[in-house]
């Protein structure tokens, strides 16, 4: 392939890939990063059965660092010019351990495929960053398939994920994903780290599916819905965005809703001040109060 000067800084790259911006394509092109994100998934290569599902794996530079550290790697890639790559260069060169899938990978229907692996791959990539939440969400949605994630996302994201009650960055996805997975921000990789450099800083975040998530699957949906609600009035105190959140959740009235009751289970049964705002509470809080106004309604 004709060489793109672009790429020429990254020669580990498996082939030459001419970036596209609408599919969000800034390909990891630092040795030392995508070494220590090689480093940590050993963490979970017993756990994964020493198989990684790698998502949008573009030019290959981590997928040949994964498949020289023993890795099986299923690649999840939409383009089919990295598609080919991948199978005339890192197929080739690594028989029987490189299958490479093309598709969306929020439309692969991943139950039925993974069950037939009789193990829980590692999830993996430097994910594209337009549809982030959205692959966060996808993950997150199926953990119980996985033994855990190891993700490249924008620096912000990474902070809001591992981010607690007060911080300028928590919100509904802390939440969600904190009530159901251990997180810890990996490292973090400069702009300069990737061709061509996005906007921004990025970071590694590792995701871990809790044994015993703190929610249930069944009130995954609903409780989104309530979030969604309680962090619309993020800095607004609580006295008045627990009762539009009642509220939605029971479909009265605001005026039926009884004030009285949440005033009075806010210090005695939450262990908070209706004065408080939703970004200064736990996950663990949320989902309590969430709890008591499912069954109250």
């Amino acid at each position: 392939m004709k060489k793109n000067s672009r790429l020429a800084q990254a020669e580990h790259f498996a082939f030459d890939l001419e970036t596209r911006k609408n599919l969000g394509q800034n390909f990891l092109a630092d040795k030392s990063i995508i070494a220590q994100i090689v480093a940590r998934s050993k963490v979970h290569f017993d756990q994964s059965g020493g198989t990684c599902l790698e998502i949008g794996p573009g030019s290959g530079a981590l997928t040949r660092g994964l498949l020289d550290a023993g890795w099986k790697v299923i690649a999840l890639e939409k383009d089919k010019r990295a598609v080919d790559g991948l199978m005339t260069t890192l197929g080739e060169e690594f028989k029987g351990r490189l299958s490479v899938v093309e598709t969306d990978v929020l439309r692969f229907d991943a139950e039925p495929f993974i069950q037939q692996l009789s193990c829980r791959p590692l999830c993996i990539g430097n994910i594209p960053y337009y549809i982030t939440s959205d692959i966060l969400l996808w993950f997150l949605g199926r953990q119980k398939l996985f033994s855990a994630a190891i993700l490249m996302v924008q620096k912000e994201v990474a902070e809001r994920l591992a981010s607690g009650p007060g911080q300028s960055q928590y919100g509904r996805l802390t939440v969600r994903t904190q009530l159901t997975c251990e997180v810890e921000q990996v490292l973090v990789a400069p702009a300069r780290a990737f061709v061509p450099p996005p906007k921004v800083d990025s970071a590694v975040v590792a995701l871990m599916p809790l044994e015993n998530p703190l929610i249930a699957a069944g009130e995954l949906e609903e409780f989104g819905k309530f979030t969604a609600t309680l962090f619309s009035a993020r800095r607004k105190m609580l006295r008045k965005t627990l009762l539009h959140a009642a509220h939605e959740m029971s479909g009265r009235q605001a005026g039926e809703i009884d004030a009285a009751q949440i005033e009075a289970s806010a210090e005695k049964d939450w262990g908070i001040k209706l004065t408080q705002r939703p970004e200064e509470l736990s996950p663990e809080t949320i989902l309590k109060i969430f709890r008591t106004l499912k069954v109250s309604r």
